[in-house]
């Protein structure tokens, strides 16, 4: 015989465990959107029906936002689908490493390591920091612009922005990576990057006869060897170029970008740029290309082949080295800031130790991809350390294992030239290092020495900090650069204790009187009997 007490009790049981059901949908759902990997919740009991609370450092618009769409999609018996709500922690929390804001944090920021034109996709805009020098509006522009930085200085990102305000404009635009063709030089690669360029842009044109001839313009390339193909596709740039004239037309402007230009064979770049300023030019068609300026060559003087700046197209430079440190400051700054905004978080120095985002910036030389790779694997090492805040520490253990990433991008970006660089490289780390003892130098101007060439591309390669454009030591006349060895040869794992740092506290500004005081490297004379 079951009697009342019994009766309350199974109900009691009974309905626990369909509280617990609806608040697992709930959180799947909250998760799955906001895309934390568990998230701190607690239910309060109230007279009628029990709350769920979602605690959040920082519960921002975008947060609320992914609530309601959370609460829309539950089932209508859901007893927490208008009883769902998020409040600040109360509580001072301990352990920030680990909290799921962090890790969260820890994800957002790796991805963005990589830029591609999938890269944050709708949530662009609301992490998108404005480059130092407002370069944005030159890129909406109608003219053609090439965008030179190092790697990681922005370059992608700042045509990224471009092509979000067109896809959101819903304006037609064709999007080539040219890491895709990395190390190429066969004319090849030319019909290739035009096909690729095509295939995207078919969605915008309706003339169903164009897309027969181009489709029959790409076949009858495809169907020869490359003898004369050269020969072959500039026969068909009018065709082409009609393709393009229909979509600039009907939507009044067409875009071009190529991403990484520099990666291509250099003899190759003035061809491919030729072509498509031939399908460009006066079709209200442009051109925003992205590129490392040491490695890329936009146009060929004695085949007056190419891209010609400033008539042709121009530039923009997103280089934000050591001589800017306050610029380049509070640009990484934001752009952590923003990211640590996004996953709900107050600020990026939440995190940090005293000094640290000073210290990343400094070691980073202000390039943000290599900041935000630093202040990664610091959040990591601080992780697993328990940690209550990233550490001088980590930062310098991350510096120290990012040279090897440095290192393989000579490949990435220099793959024609890697015995130069590296050879280089050897005889100034051995002078900072081993005979003088000091991780900054200077070396003279000399832009028609070999050495002084290749030390360029250490430079785009981020090997080396220019920590002044133009110094004059002793003699008047003679110009010198500063430059600093990248962190990542001396400190962390690495550690050189017998290595005389150069600014040791990197808030305060760098003075002539510093620079003057450092050792001279010496160029190999291109010339000996001048």
């Amino acid at each position: 015989m079951i009697t009342m007490n019994d009766h309350n009790i199974y109900m009691r049981v009974e309905n626990r465990e369909l509280i617990e059901r609806f608040k697992s949908e709930v959180i799947d759902y909250f998760k799955k959107y906001s895309r934390f990997q568990k998230v701190d919740h607690e239910i309060k009991e109230r007279m009628e029906n029990p709350y769920l609370i979602f605690y959040l450092m920082n519960p921002t618009e975008r947060f609320f936002k992914i609530l309601e769409d959370t609460c829309e999609v539950l089932s209508n018996d859901n007893v927490f689908r208008d009883r769902t709500t998020l409040i600040p922690r109360r509580k001072s929390v301990k352990d920030r490493m680990h909290l799921p804001e962090v890790q969260l944090l820890r994800t957002v920021l790796s991805e963005s390591l990589t830029v591609t034109r999938h890269s944050f996709e709708d949530d662009f805009f609301s992490r998108y920091i404005p480059s130092v020098f407002d370069a944005e509006p030159d890129m909406e522009a109608h003219g053609n612009h090439i965008v030179y930085g190092r790697r990681g200085a922005g370059k992608s990102s700042l045509l990224l922005y471009c092509m979000h305000k067109l896809k959101k404009d819903h304006k037609p635009f064709a999007w080539v990576d040219m890491q895709t063709y990395n190390g190429r030089s066969d004319f090849r690669t030319v019909v290739d990057v035009l096909s690729e360029m095509i295939d995207q842009l078919s969605d915008y044109n309706d003339e169903f006869k164009e897309k027969e001839i181009i489709e029959h313009c790409f076949a009858s390339l495809d169907n020869h060897n490359d003898d004369n193909l050269e020969n072959r596709l500039n026969r068909n740039i009018p065709k082409i170029k009609k393709f393009f004239s229909s979509i600039s037309k009907n939507y009044g402007s067409l875009f071009l970008f190529l991403d990484d230009i520099h990666v291509v064979h250099s003899d190759l770049q003035p061809k491919l740029l030729s072509i498509l300023y031939s399908l460009s030019h006066g079709n209200r068609t442009f051109m925003k290309i992205s590129g490392i300026e040491q490695f890329t060559k936009t146009w060929n003087p004695s085949t007056r082949v190419g891209l010609e700046t400033p008539h042709d197209a121009r530039i923009i430079k997103l280089d934000y080295n050591l001589t800017m440190l306050d610029k380049a400051k509070k640009h990484i700054h934001d752009i952590l800031d923003a990211h640590a905004i996004y996953c709900g978080l107050p600020d990026i120095n939440y995190l940090c130790g005293k000094g640290v985002l000073d210290r990343i910036v400094w070691v980073a030389a202000g390039v943000p991809r290599d900041a935000i790779n630093i202040f990664t694997q610091s959040m990591s090492r601080a992780s697993v350390k328990n940690q209550k805040l990233v550490s001088m520490t980590s930062v310098n253990t991350s510096a120290s294992e990012m040279a090897d990433e440095k290192l393989k991008d000579i490949q990435k970006d220099a793959s024609g030239e890697c015995e130069g660089v590296r050879r280089i490289l050897d005889r100034i780390r051995d002078f900072c290092i081993k005979e003088k003892r000091k991780n900054a130098f200077l070396v003279e101007i000399q832009n028609e020495n070999p050495d002084f060439q290749q030390i360029g591309k250490l430079i785009a390669l981020r090997l080396l900090h220019v920590l002044s454009e133009g110094i004059t030591p002793g003699e008047a006349g003679r110009r010198h650069l500063a430059l600093m060895l990248d962190y990542g040869f001396y400190v962390g794992i690495r550690a050189a204790r017998s290595v005389d740092l150069f600014h040791k506290e990197p808030t305060e500004p760098i003075r002539s009187k510093e620079l003057r005081k450092l050792p001279i490297f010496r160029l190999v004379d291109a010339n000996p009997e001048k």
